[in-house]
């Protein structure tokens, strides 16, 4: 019985850019460089002209260029103040077929309490197994639960990704068994149970 995470990915990106001015001069020069290539294109559909192709290629060289320049910014200010998207968003659900534990639906979890969280839970799985095989007559062979862990994409930060229970039984043995004995002074035959 295992417990899922559902998690987004996004990458990990780095540059130099931090000022706040610096973000909103490059969304402003975006915006002006992709009106003038919409302009230039308006006016290449109508004249087919190939000085209009090389102005459209140019401009959006220079666009591609300062997208990836804002893209590294804004991943910037993020790892600046310590914000994570990835992990912020990331939810738990179980991913078992039993239906008495927690998170059968999506949930947060503060990545601070998140291993004592999931323990509980595998640990809800182990008591429900141990009862299941009481009820059946069964007995425990193996049980074990394994938290496992993971490396964020975004910030690169150790988080617990999830959990696993495994439970072997068997079928329960009868340990009594009879023993005959003879007894000697009256030739009796005792029967024993052990």
């Amino acid at each position: 019985m295992g417990f899922a995470v559902n998690n987004n990915s996004f990458g990990i990106h780095s540059g130099s850019y931090s000022a706040p001015d610096s973000r909103k001069k490059l969304e402003d020069d975006l915006k002006r460089l992709k009106v003038q290539r919409d302009d230039i294109e308006d006016k290449r559909s109508i004249n087919d002209s190939a000085i209009y192709d090389e102005k459209v290629k140019r401009l959006e060289g220079r666009i591609d260029m300062l997208q990836k320049r804002l893209d590294r910014l804004k991943a910037d200010e993020k790892q600046d103040d310590g914000h994570c998207e990835t992990c912020e968003n990331r939810k738990y659900q179980d991913g078992s077929d039993d239906p008495g534990v927690s998170f059968k639906t999506a949930g947060k979890i503060d990545p601070a309490n998140a291993e004592a969280v999931v323990r509980g839970h595998e640990y809800e799985h182990v008591n429900r197994n141990r009862a299941k095989a009481a009820r059946e007559d069964r007995e425990i062979v193996y049980q074990s639960v394994v938290i496992k862990h993971g490396i964020c994409s975004e910030c690169g930060d150790s988080y617990v990704a999830g959990g696993e229970t495994t439970t072997v039984t068997r079928a329960a043995r009868d340990e009594r068994f009879e023993v005959g004995m003879k007894d000697s002074e009256n030739g009796k035959l005792l029967n024993i149970m052990v």
